[in-house]
């Protein structure tokens, strides 16, 4: 599913900035369509929904898509600077999206684990403890006050969030964000102030929390021997020779966003709406709307300070399900999902990836089948919202969408519809994503039904119509070893379909990776584990 906002933030916000009016009379404005691939696609339609969207919504939107047939694709409507009307937005806009950056940071990890430097079922503090000694003048265990447990925190866990681990202190960081929004929080400050108790024994219990992943950028730093954290270079994870493919992506450092002019302006109403203690039953209340552009835009380091155009990030989780970033063995280690159960809505977490689409209803069971589903990792700022970022493993393509506002800034919408920041993101996507399935399978997909859900209704209906369960015969066609293993989690069609498998199952697949139980354990939604030496670069691409 997407996740709502809470745990899919890095620290979250940046505020105490010019204080945008924000009811003045709308014009449609638009930055016009990206083409820089070898694919000539009539994007038209595409900007005439985020045309029609940004108007609506009166805020911005960028969404961008990639296959290597295309290349980089996507359109962009609304302004970046609300006091400024000819600041419209572009798809080379960077939006910061928060932790749609900590895929970014796990495969940086898992490139030193394919490289040998590290094993990632190795306790990190190993790692950790000379950076931790030469700037912090610490250790790991002197951080946690001399607690042995911390000695047994593995890099899986902290990027498969079962480390155990305390988030950061929300309260603190919002009050630092708000009250002395140029302020930039180090990791270092993060993990001192963060609570150094456990949630539970590590690797015992799933718990989101960010303050893992500033302890993986700090090992990242130490491994490529920078003089200091900031000048640790989070681009390198990128291979030399596809760096040129990402333009407009970016990891901000210390200062504040308007550093670079290619960021965009963020819109966060802040406390104005935190301030409402029951906005359900209101009909009307005030709400002020910052903007974030003037304030730090480190976000957490290597857990969230990721400002990018969604066409590059788009790109990324198609390299990575290329196998272009890292080996097939870790690639299937990221897509090894098992259910988190502690802290916000559980969810099934792989090593920095979430089933991330689409929705199905308010239980978030994410359905495989469905041809809007994606494998990535959500995100949000205070001012900004990348809640879609991954790669749709049906059609072989990476998507992303990003907005400039947490909230729908349309002061003439019902109250509800104001607060609710998921309103604005589905209305919006629905229809730019049947559209794009539509340009990438050259009209071969299902269109979406993008009006079983109205904005007035459950958001959390839409575009769960798509959802189909296919025939056997089309399930394992022209499928490789292990994918249907790997993708079933349908216990019925399971049981449908694993006679047939087992029947026709190639002489291969029996003698060299053996047969394993397809369908989810009793009472179970999580799928096995597949064999690490099937191709999982094909696994992810068919089903």
């Amino acid at each position: 599913p997407i996740w709502r906002m809470g745990g899919v933030h890095a620290p979250r916000a940046r505020c105490i900035g010019l204080i945008a009016a924000l009811f003045a009379e709308c014009d449609t404005v638009h930055g016009g369509a990206l083409d820089v691939g070898d694919g000539q696609l009539d994007l038209s339609t595409l900007q005439h929904i985020v045309d029609e969207k940004a108007l609506l919504w009166n805020m911005s939107f960028s969404i961008g898509f990639y296959t290597d047939a295309i290349g980089l694709q996507g359109v962009a409507g609304g302004l970046s600077n609300r006091l400024d009307p000819d600041d419209v937005v572009t798809t080379h806009h960077r939006f910061p999206v928060g932790s749609v950056t900590k895929p970014f940071t796990a495969a940086a990890i898992l490139q030193l684990h394919d490289a040998g430097y590290l094993q990632i079922d190795d306790p990190i503090a190993g790692y950790v403890d000379p950076i931790l000694r030469r700037l912090n003048g610490t250790t790991m265990l002197e951080l946690w006050g001399g607690d042995t447990t911390c000695l047994k925190v593995t890099f899986r866990m902290l990027m498969g969030m079962r480390g155990g681990l305390h988030d950061y202190n929300d309260t603190w960081y919002e009050e630092v964000t708000f009250f002395d929004g140029t302020h930039d929080v180090s990791p270092f400050e993060l993990l001192h102030r963060m609570n150094k108790s456990w949630t539970c024994v590590p690797g015992t219990c799933g718990v989101y929390a960010s303050t893992g992943f500033e302890l993986l950028g700090l090992v990242l730093a130490e491994a490529a021997r920078v003089d200091n954290w900031e000048a640790y270079d989070q681009k390198s994870v990128i291979p030399p020779n596809l760096r040129d493919g990402y333009p407009d992506l970016t990891f901000p450092g210390p200062g504040p966003c308007s550093l670079d002019p290619l960021i965009i302006h963020q819109y966060g109403p802040g406390y104005s709406l935190r301030k409402l203690k029951s906005w359900g039953n209101e009909t009307a209340f005030n709400v002020t709307y910052l903007d974030l552009y003037n304030n730090s835009c480190l976000n957490g380091w290597t857990c969230g300070n990721i400002a990018a155009a969604p066409s590059n990030v788009a790109r990324f989780h198609y390299d990575l399900h290329h196998l272009r970033i890292v080996s097939n063995e870790s690639l299937a280690a990221m897509m090894a999902f098992v259910p988190t159960n502690k802290g916000w809505d559980p969810q099934l977490y792989g090593l920095a990836t979430m089933q991330t689409f689409p929705p199905e209803g308010r239980s978030w069971t994410p359905d495989p089948l469905n041809i809007s589903y994606i494998v990535g990792h959500a995100g949000a700022d205070y001012g900004s919202i990348g809640m879609l970022a991954g790669y749709n493993p049906r059609y072989d393509f990476g998507i992303a969408m990003f907005t400039g506002s947490a909230n729908n800034m349309n002061c003439s919408m019902p109250a509800n519809m104001t607060v609710d920041n998921m309103a604005f993101f589905y209305d919006t996507l629905c229809p730019l994503y049947d559209e794009i399935l539509h340009l990438v399978t050259n009209g071969s997909a299902q269109r979406l039904n993008c009006s079983a859900c109205p904005i007035t209704a459950s958001i959390y209906q839409c575009m769960s119509a798509p959802s189909r369960e296919p025939s056997c015969q089309e399930y394992f066609e022209q499928t490789p070893c292990g994918q249907n293993k790997t993708i079933a989690t349908n216990s019925l069609l399971c049981d449908r379909c694993v006679a047939k498998f087992e029947k026709n199952a190639s002489s291969v697949c029996h003698s060299k990776y053996g047969l394993y139980s397809m369908c989810p354990p009793s009472g179970s939604t999580h799928r096995p584990s597949p064999p690490v030496n099937c191709d999982w670069s094909h696994i992810t691409k068919t089903l």
